[in-house]
């Protein structure tokens, strides 16, 4: 968002609301440009803008009093335009670079919390996602760094696989994720996500370890104690106006995550804003039909269509031109070879194989 201003006080206002990432000032206004860098400084002490101080003076000693106020840089007017953007870029490259987790590559928390607070009130079709893994403490103590980091790119590029281009997501301390999506997409994405991880936990954990369910924590200092694996438990809520503040949508996420505590699989928890008047079911437009032997394989497959708003069969009850709009065949042995040709004496749409068999022919 871009904004002008042009009186002292609105300017001061502004900043407070709205928080902005890149600030640039002109020599212009009334007061002393170092003394203005100074009030902003203190004014935007927790979220730590970028300013830029444009002026006519190219003194050094302007300069230097201008940074050493708190400018995070000097530009004179008399630079040329091609300079002042490529300077700005730099500003917001380094500034954007130090905001991404160094393992995920998504933002921190830090900034997640100052793009909920934005987005709070402001939309009334969004929803917030709360993702938390369960015990990942535990698990980083006793697995170690690699292994711990190893759950949050995991985690992180399955996330990313449910979100569309303009969702949004970013950390939530140390063992959590927030994400912003549609209200309509929220709970097939946490369906998923959930899904998902419970079917890759397992490669995080020795086999004694994951069959015995739990893993030992001890030391020196304290007994041994048996700590469960780790899940993860989902809170979902509206972003709507009923929220006056992004503190109370937190408090309600994590309410919600708490919720997930007695289970032991992997869950999510939905607070579904109340309806009224009658709701017609929209049926999906497309059909998918899915012949896959690995039972697996299929579930992912289901669950990633299902998600997508698609209606999916798994079973041939028939070889009409209508049964579908796409047909995904597994190889097997062979005998998907015979099956396409059988169906496609009537199918005109998409067929889609899959195998693991690598050979040309």
């Amino acid at each position: 968002m871009l904004s002008f201003l042009s009186t002292k006080y609105s300017f001061f206002s502004q900043i407070q609301k709205s928080e902005p990432e890149l600030i640039i000032i002109s020599d212009t206004i009334d007061e002393k440009l170092s003394d203005f860098c100074k009030q902003i400084r203190v004014l935007t002490f927790n979220s730590r803008p970028i300013i830029l101080a444009v002026s006519k003076s190219s003194e050094l000693e302007d300069r230097l009093e201008t940074l050493d106020s708190g400018a995070d840089d000097f530009l004179s007017e008399s630079m040329s335009s091609k300079e002042f953007q490529a300077r700005t870029k730099a500003h917001l490259r380094r500034y954007v670079e130090g905001s991404l987790h160094p393992v995920t590559l998504f933002v921190k928390d830090n900034l997640a919390e100052k793009t909920l607070k934005k987005l709070t009130g402001a939309q009334n079709d969004a929803a917030v996602i709360l993702a938390d893994v369960s015990s990942l403490g535990f698990y980083r103590e006793i697995y170690g760094e690699i292994a711990y980091e190893k759950v949050l790119q995991t985690l992180g590029a399955i996330i990313n696989s449910t979100l569309s281009k303009g969702d949004f997501i970013g950390h939530w301390r140390e063992t959590g994720f927030l994400a912003v999506t549609s209200f309509e997409k929220a709970e097939r994405v946490a369906s998923f996500l959930t899904f998902a991880f419970d079917n890759v936990k397992e490669r995080f954990y020795s086999e004694f370890d994951y069959k015995n369910g739990f893993i030992v924590l001890s030391s020196d200092n304290m007994p041994e104690s048996k700590m469960p694996l780790m899940k993860l438990s989902i809170g979902i809520v509206a972003l709507d106006k009923n929220f006056q503040n992004y503190k109370q949508v937190l408090n309600s996420l994590l309410a919600l995550v708490k919720l997930c505590g007695s289970s032991e699989k992997s869950c999510y928890v939905m607070d579904r804003p109340k309806l009224y008047g009658k709701t017609e079911a929209v049926a999906p437009k497309n059909k998918v039909l899915i012949l896959e032997r690995d039972e697996a394989l299929l579930c992912l497959l289901r669950a990633t269509c299902e998600m997508r708003g698609l209606c999916v069969k798994d079973t041939l009850e028939s070889t009409a031109e209508n049964i579908a709009d796409v047909i995904i065949i597994d190889y097997g042995k062979g005998e998907g070879v015979d099956i396409c040709k059988e169906i496609r004496k009537n199918f005109k749409g998409k067929i889609i194989f899959t195998s693991s068999v690598h050979k040309k022919k």
